[in-house]
């Protein structure tokens, strides 16, 4: 509508040619064409004056003025004086007398290690009752009669070997044979083990006999007869000139049990009732009927250890009737 209208004989057509051709028929992007900038806003070059304190300075007091200078006396460093020196000479007395005195002791700790020849000549000189001005008279002749032994010089698989055998007495009583295959299984020396066993049974540290009262008093306590004691002596190769039922009266079975186990009449063990209180907390306070039932007891006494005659009475009685009968 507001356009002129453009007459037949202004209008002049644009011929294409090779020269305006990229120039016509490309069009650059619109991230390229150039816009319109806006006009930034004039900075001002005012600015805007500090604030001053508008107060006056204060006057300081004398007392302020007095404090003032002694913090500034006590900053400046003091000038070395006298007493000073004497301090620093007196410290360095004390650290050489203290190095004075370490050397002196290092100096008699050696010494300490080297008159191991001349205590043994002593030692010999007392033997022979030969005194000289070192040692007196009392001394020698206490000194004869003490017997000079070597160290025993030990090694690091000697000392294991020995700890070893003490850990294993200290937690229970073992025979011979016990320890030396618990030894032989650590890898220790045959010989070794036989030497140290046979020193430990001539000090007291392993004894067989202590070890089947041992085994007595654990299977009693247990709740198993003579057979399973056997047994167990068999298993560690305990082999005792005492016999068994000796042995079992040696072996002091009144300071674990509660008076029931043993007989009226003295030490002796009252097997049928060990066995009865052993099915009791098996199979209950009820004598057995059926054949099967008797047979499954009869085989549970017999694997305890205890002997058939002592087993077929069991099955036949209570604590109840055993009181009955005593």
């Amino acid at each position: 509508m507001g356009e002129s209208p453009v007459s037949a004989e202004s209008y002049q057509p644009t011929v294409l040619d090779a020269s305006n051709f990229y120039a016509l028929t490309t069009t650059e992007p619109a991230f390229k064409q150039k816009q319109a900038l806006r006009p930034k806003k004039p900075t001002s070059t005012k600015r805007t004056p500090k604030k001053t304190d508008s107060k006056q300075p204060t006057q300081s007091t004398p007392k302020q003025t007095l404090e003032r200078d002694e913090l500034g006396s006590r900053a400046q460093p003091k000038p070395r004086t006298v007493s000073n020196e004497q301090s620093l000479t007196n410290n360095t007395k004390q650290a050489q007398t203290t190095h004075k005195a370490r050397q002196t002791r290092n100096r008699h700790h050696n010494q300490s290690h080297d008159d191991t020849p001349k205590i043994k000549a002593l030692l010999d000189d007392a033997k022979l009752g030969q005194t000289n001005a070192v040692i007196s008279d009392k001394l020698a002749a206490a000194l004869a009669d003490v017997a000079i032994e070597p160290l025993a010089i030990t090694d690091r698989a000697t000392n294991y070997m020995r700890w070893l055998a003490f850990y294993y007495l200290s937690h229970r009583e073992l025979s011979r044979h016990e320890l030396r295959q618990k030894l032989l299984a650590k890898d220790c020396d045959p010989t070794a083990v036989d030497a140290l066993i046979e020193e430990f049974a001539n000090k007291g540290y392993q004894s067989d006999e202590r070890c089947a009262y041992m085994l007595i008093r654990e299977n009693i306590r247990k709740g198993r007869g003579k057979q399973h004691i056997r047994q167990a002596f068999k298993d560690a190769r305990i082999t005792l000139a005492e016999s068994l039922d000796t042995l079992i009266t040696q072996a002091d079975l009144a300071s674990l049990t509660d008076g029931t186990v043993l007989a009226d009449t003295g030490d002796e063990v009252d097997w049928l009732r060990l066995a009865v209180e052993a099915r009791i907390r098996k199979y209950g306070n009820n004598i057995p009927t059926d054949p099967k039932e008797k047979a499954r007891q009869l085989r549970f006494l017999q694997y305890r250890g205890f002997e058939m005659g002592i087993c077929l009475d069991a099955l036949k009685h209570t604590p109840d009737t055993l009181d009955e009968l005593g």
